[in-house]
Formats: C-alpha cells, sequence, structure tokens
C-alpha cells in the first residue's frame, strides 16, 4: 500500500515522475507500433507478390509456399499489431491520469475539462453561491471521474442531503479508497477509455474542452426492454431448422442432382420470414450499435469493482450488488461483446445478404443477444451506478491522498452544530490559503462578520459552507478540526440581477433570504450563510431587515453566520446580543499600499477601506 504523500512538493515530483514513465512507456509501445506496422507492408506485399507469381509464374511450388507464409505472417502481424497499439493507449491514458493529478495539486486543476456545469441547478439553495459546480468549481478540483454514472453520482453527493449514516459510509469508503493510488489511477484510466479511448491529449487541450461524455442511456433502455424474437417460439424455431434443411437440400442437389425444390422451398421460405422480421432485427441491430464501444468498455472497470476488497461497509456493499447473480458483470459484458461480434458481418454488404438469407444470420443474432437481455438486461443499469459510486468516492480519496492539511469531519446528533479549527477554503491554493477558527458550538446562535471590502469576508463564508459540503459527501474538510451536526446548507452569497425577467438586485436578494427562512422552518436545522444582507438598500431599512432576519433565523433554531461591511448593524439588541459573537477582518495600510491578513478577530470592525480604494485607483476622493 502507499504511503500518504506528506507534503504538496512531494505530491508534485510523484505525479510528474508517474506521468513520465508512462509517457517513456507509451514512446517505446509507440516504436514498436511503427515498426509492426512496416513489417505488416512487407508481409502483405510478399504474400501478394508471391500469389501473383504463384499463379502466373514458372516455379509455383516455391513462390505459393512463401505466399502462404507471407499471409500467416501478416495476419499475425495484425494481430499483435492491435495489441502494441492498445498498449499504447493505456500507457497514453495513464500520463493522462498522472497529468491531472498533477494539474490539481499544481494549481492548474481550472482548465481540467470536467468543470459539472451541466449539473448546475436554478434555485439551488448553496450550489451556486458556493461554486459547488461549473469553472473554477469544487466539482472540477475533485472530480476524477469520467464516465456519465460516476459524473452524477459525484454531483449527487454534492449537491443532495443525506444522514449521519450515509455520510459516515461514504467517509469510510473515501478514507479506504485514499491510500489506494494505483487502484484509484487504473479505474481513472479505463474510465477515460469508456469516455474517448484515442483521446490523449493534455489538460486544458481544445479537444479535452470539447470532451461530450458519452450517454449509455440507448443501449441500456434495450438491455431494459423486452425481447422482440426470442419469446415468439415459430421464429426461433423457423431460424433453427430451415437453414439445415437449406444447407442439406443444396448439398444433395449439387452432389446427386436431386431437384432444386429441395433446398429453392426452404430457401423461400427464409426470404419471406427474414423479409418479415426486418424490422425488428434492424431495431436491435440500432439500439446495440449506437454507443456499443463506450458499453463495452465497462466490463474491465467491472473486472475492477469485483476484485475490490477494502475495510469499507460501502465498497462491500458495492462489490456485493453486482455479484448476486450466476455470473459475473465482467463475464456478462464478454459474452455480450462476442454476441455483438456476430452482428460485424450486416457491415459487410457484399457477403452479409447471401449469408442472411442462407442462415437468417440476423435473426440469429437476435436470438442470441436477448438471450443475453433476459439474463443480464435488467441489472446493467446497476452495475453502471454502482461503478459510477466507485468513481465518485475514488475522487473523494483522490482529494484526501492529494490534500495533507485536510482532517476527516466529526459528525454529532443533536441540534445545529458546526465546530471548527484552522478551517479555510479548498479552492485556494494550499501555499494561500488563511485559516481560521470558527465557533457555533448550537443552535439559535451565529456571528456577524464585519470588515471592509476584499478583507475576506465572503471567502469565510463560502469555506464555511464548502466544509459541511463535504463533510455530507464524505471528503476531508481543509481544517485542523471540524465538529458539526447534520444541517441543511442555506446561503445568500451571490446576488444575479435580471434584467430580461425584470428583477432588480434587491428583489433578487429578498427572493433568496425567503427561501433561506422557509428552509429554517422545516424543523431539519439549518446552516444560514447570509452575505452583505440586505446592501442593495437604504442604511436604516437595511438595518431594521437585517436584524429582523438573523432574529427570526436564531428564534427558529438555525445557526451560521451573516457578513457586512455596514457597521452600524453590530449596534444589536440585548437578546441579539448574548447569540451573536462579533467578529471581523480588517486590513494593513502603509503608504499606498493597502495589505490583507485574512485573520478573523473578535469584534466589530472600526473602519472601512472604500475611500482608500478610491483613491488608490486614481479616484481624487478626500477621506474626511
Amino acid at each position: 500500500m502507499p504511503r500518504a504523500v506528506p507534503n504538496r512538493t512531494e505530491r508534485i515530483e510523484l505525479y510528474t515522475k508517474r506521468a513520465g514513465e508512462h509517457a517513456a512507456l507509451a514512446e517505446q509501445h509507440g516504436a514498436r507500433s511503427r515498426l509492426v506496422s512496416n513489417l505488416r507492408g512487407v508481409a502483405f506485399a510478399t504474400a501478394t507478390i508471391s500469389g501473383l507469381f504463384a499463379v502466373a509464374g514458372s516455379t509455383p511450388l516455391v513462390t505459393a509456399p512463401i505466399s502462404a507464409v507471407g499471409a500467416l505472417w501478416f495476419f499475425v502481424l495484425v494481430v499483435w499489431h492491435g495489441r502494441v497499439i492498445q498498449r499504447e493507449d493505456d500507457a497514453r491514458r495513464w500520463e493522462r491520469v498522472n497529468q491531472n493529478a498533477l494539474a490539481r495539486v499544481s494549481d492548474g486543476w481550472h482548465e481540467l475539462p470536467d468543470d459539472g456545469a451541466s449539473f448546475k441547478l436554478s434555485g439551488h439553495p448553496y450550489a451556486d453561491d458556493l461554486d459547488v459546480f461549473g469553472r473554477g468549481s469544487l466539482f472540477q478540483r475533485l472530480c476524477t471521474a469520467h464516465t456519465h454514472f460516476g459524473q452524477q453520482a459525484l454531483a449527487t453527493l454534492l449537491s443532495e442531503p443525506r444522514t449521519v449514516d450515509e455520510s459516515c459510509r461514504c467517509q469510510e469508503a473515501a478514507r479506504a479508497l485514499g491510500p489506494e493510488l494505483d487502484t484509484r489511477q487504473k479505474l481513472e484510466a479505463l474510465a477515460m477509455a469508456v469516455v474517448d479511448p484515442n483521446d490523449a491529449k493534455k489538460p486544458g487541450s481544445e479537444k479535452s474542452k470539447r470532451r461530450v461524455v458519452p450517454d449509455p442511456e440507448p443501449l441500456l433502455k434495450w438491455a431494459e426492454g423486452a425481447p422482440l424474437l426470442l419469446d415468439r417460439p415459430l421464429v426461433v424455431w423457423t431460424a433453427r431448422i430451415l437453414p439445415v434443411f437449406t444447407l442439406l437440400g443444396l448439398a444433395l442437389s449439387f452432389a446427386f442432382g436431386l431437384p432444386a425444390a429441395l433446398w429453392g422451398v426452404p430457401l423461400l421460405i427464409q426470404l419471406v420470414v427474414g423479409f418479415r422480421m426486418r424490422g425488428e432485427t434492424t431495431s436491435v441491430f440500432m439500439a446495440v450499435s449506437s454507443t456499443e464501444g463506450a458499453f463495452l468498455r465497462y466490463g474491465p472497470m467491472l473486472e475492477l469493482l469485483e476484485g475490490v476488497d477494502l475495510p469499507s461497509t460501502l465498497l462491500r456493499r458495492l462489490r456485493e450488488g453486482v455479484l448476486v447473480g450466476k455470473q459475473r458483470p465482467s463475464e456478462s459484458m464478454r459474452e455480450f461483446e462476442k454476441g455483438l461480434g456476430w452482428f460485424e458481418l450486416r457491415h459487410n454488404g457484399l457477403i452479409h445478404p447471401f449469408v442472411n438469407a442462407l442462415l437468417l444470420w440476423d435473426i440469429h443474432c437476435v436470438l442470441r443477444l436477448e438471450r443475453w437481455q433476459k439474463r443480464s438486461g435488467k441489472t446493467v443499469r446497476e452495475w453502471f451506478r454502482a461503478l459510477g459510486q466507485l468513481e465518485a468516492l475514488g475522487s473523494l480519496g483522490a482529494f484526501a491522498y492529494d490534500e495533507p492539511d485536510t482532517c476527516w469531519p466529526e459528525f454529532e446528533d443533536g441540534g445545529a452544530k458546526l465546530v471548527a479549527q484552522g478551517l479555510a477554503h479548498p479552492l485556494i491554493s494550499s501555499t494561500a490559503r488563511v485559516a481560521n477558527d470558527v465557533n457555533l458550538p448550537d443552535s439559535g446562535v451565529a456571528m456577524l462578520v464585519t470588515g471592509s471590502n476584499m478583507s475576506g469576508k465572503s471567502t469565510l463564508l463560502r469555506a464555511m459552507g464548502l466544509a459541511a459540503v463535504l463533510a455530507y459527501a464524505g471528503a476531508p474538510v481543509t481544517a485542523e478540526r471540524l465538529q458539526l451536526s447534520v444541517l441543511a446548507v442555506r446561503t445568500s452569497v451571490r446576488i444575479s440581477d435580471s434584467l430580461e425577467r425584470g428583477v432588480s438586485h434587491f428583489y433578487a436578494e429578498i427572493g433568496k433570504l425567503k427561501l433561506v427562512l422557509d428552509g429554517a422552518r422545516d424543523g431539519q436545522p439549518v446552516l444560514f450563510l447570509l452575505d452583505e444582507i440586505l446592501h442593495g438598500t437604504n442604511s436604516r431599512e437595511r438595518q431594521i431587515g437585517a436584524r429582523w432576519v438573523l432574529s427570526e433565523l436564531l428564534r427558529r433554531g438555525a445557526t451560521g453566520a451573516v457578513s457586512t461591511h455596514d457597521m452600524e448593524l453590530c449596534n444589536l439588541t440585548d437578546e441579539l446580543a448574548s447569540r451573536v459573537e462579533l467578529v471581523h477582518f480588517r486590513e494593513s495600510v502603509k503608504g499606498e499600499e493597502m495589505t490583507f491578513d485574512y485573520k478573523l478577530r473578535e469584534g466589530p470592525v472600526t473602519a472601512g477601506n472604500a475611500l482608500r480604494l478610491m483613491q488608490l485607483v486614481g479616484l481624487d476622493v478626500p477621506l474626511e
């Protein structure tokens, strides 16, 4: 088992080394591929030229064997070449896996192609405010999943509520997968083959940015459907018996001169049956050939899942869930691949019509696939979902492995609670993060965060929200310690105007505040994070409205933080003052330079920086 990498420099060195090793291996296979390709050409030319001399020349006893040997070597080299190309592609994918890992630990992850933007949901209680999906998001930082099911599973972990038991099981699985670097990277490399088997581009390349994850849904719908021919005995027995009579009749007719009707009548019946069944056979062919490449490449991933044996209840359930039948999923997928191989004859327009007429080939292909469909089709979706969960949990394990400055959250029962030591924002570089303590020990308490512009108020609120999101997903958090109960995260941090809908900034904000308040009515403890509350209205109304919102949330048993640069909001009633901790960020000014240390301090801020910022950009505004 590989040891945990203790610091950022060693992580960079590790992934750089692994990427280089696989790049060198890919180059070796590439050189071998070019050599085998040239030898194929020589073998083909030898077989062709010798064959011509064997037919038209004067020494057929010499040239015919040479032609036969050349043809044999050509076919051997074709098989060998395919395997060499496969090894080169595998090495390129492993190289890409380590390049992506290097990007995640060296702050280049913003260029990785999978940012989860397609999972954005309008009106989600926190995803947009906390940058869970989209460019520069938590999803983009975490994601090592590449399949449709894997990315969907990761998005679900980051955006849907779960119980303490569910979060603990996810955490246990992520902790088990974290040190398993080779297993996680093998899973990722195999998943890349599902998405695009020929994509060996580096992170940020044009091809990787345009990548579309294939959706196996068309094939899954066919697999879960009802057979079209297998439950029709007349068709099944016709396909089994008539070709035998046709071929036997042909043999007897040519060998003994028996009447042509001996084979002509069954052949005519076969043509009628084949014509009548062409709709069904074409329908199945279109269903299984739409995304069959991606579908088949799930087989090696399933084989990996079958071999996962780690100390995790959830991982054991995933493994046992795919091994419930008599046949292993990977074996079933190989069987499906063989059945699909029969259908490849349809692509040969010269041979297929004759073979199909004589043997009812298409019907036999459909019957073989439908036997697989009846035996395994209903379980395939669950196999793929299990793989998706494994990919998602592997993403969390990779985050734990790559981030040494993290801890595993501790869940507690009871009311609302979030207490953290050394909490930092996970999307800020590990070299630039500033950690702060947060103390929300019970229901009905809050922090009022004051400070000047750019001092770190919004970053702190997002760090608190993302810590909760990561914890409930089962991931580690960027903190020294985190204790929390299960909380419904509700935020009002980023407010978007919508001129097309005629919604003003202030109206959009109070709409989000209503959603936060409504969430606190549901009975579940709420973590509220409100940034620059009601800053879209005048000072007097802001103070009245903000104090009421804060008081109402605390009355309903919620806990959380409110930020503002309006120092008048610090004048709280006695009741609020007993339940609200005043904290602030501040800046330092030396001459014309303003700096921030992003450290949280007790008490309210004493001054703002708006006028100084105006002066720093060249606006000659007086400070008094």
